[in-house]
């Protein structure tokens, strides 16, 4: 039988809950940066099948992390949060404000994840819109993690929210930078006439 609880009685609802949220949150940090990358076309066009499939496995991934993660703190005997808690934004009794932040995280997420399967429905142009949503479910994740998560706090959360947001930070800039070939045009190399 497995105890409910580690040697030094913490509930491992409450581990498995943390381990969860964190895994979320470096695969949605994952996801969003493989996105950026194939949108600045910093890899391969001709791999971008299959690198789209990774980017869906990703967010997926994560989205299962984050029905983890609920469901942990669901069955957490500290916590004691409800199911509207955990669905509903603004009704944790416990951090409101933190807490509606990975809600609503995690509905952007689950509607960034299904997008992908009515993509042919919806134009393209409205799909790439709809992904803009990616930066606010990264932004809320991370000041989630950081408010509402114990393990990232002080120095520590500072420095793994740098090291998760660099990255995309850095893929922002090229992809507003960068120009983007145009179809149907060859790119103009220096020196030809």
């Amino acid at each position: 039988m497995i105890a409910a609880t580690t040697s030094t009685a913490v509930p491992v609802a409450w581990l498995v809950a943390r381990a969860a949220g964190l895994t979320a949150l470096a695969l949605l940090s994952a996801s969003l940066w493989l996105g950026l990358a194939m949108s600045v076309r910093l890899l391969a066009p001709r791999r971008q099948k299959v690198l789209m499939g990774w980017h869906q496995t990703l967010m997926w991934c994560g989205l299962s992390m984050v029905a983890l993660h609920g469901i942990s703190l669901l069955l957490d005997p500290v916590m004691h949060f409800s199911i509207a808690v955990v669905f509903v934004p603004g009704l944790a009794p416990w951090r409101p404000l933190a807490v509606a932040a990975g809600v609503v995280t995690a509905w952007l997420m689950l509607a960034l994840a299904s997008s992908f399967h009515v993509r042919r429905r919806i134009t393209q142009r409205r799909w790439r819109l709809m992904h803009y949503a990616g930066f606010a479910a990264f932004a809320l994740a991370l000041g989630h993690g950081l408010t509402a998560g114990t393990d990232l706090r002080g120095l520590t959360g500072l420095i793994v929210a740098g090291v998760l947001a660099a990255p995309a930070v850095w893929l922002v800039y090229a992809r507003i930078l960068v120009p983007r070939p145009q179809p149907g045009r060859r790119p103009v190399t220096p020196g030809a006439v």
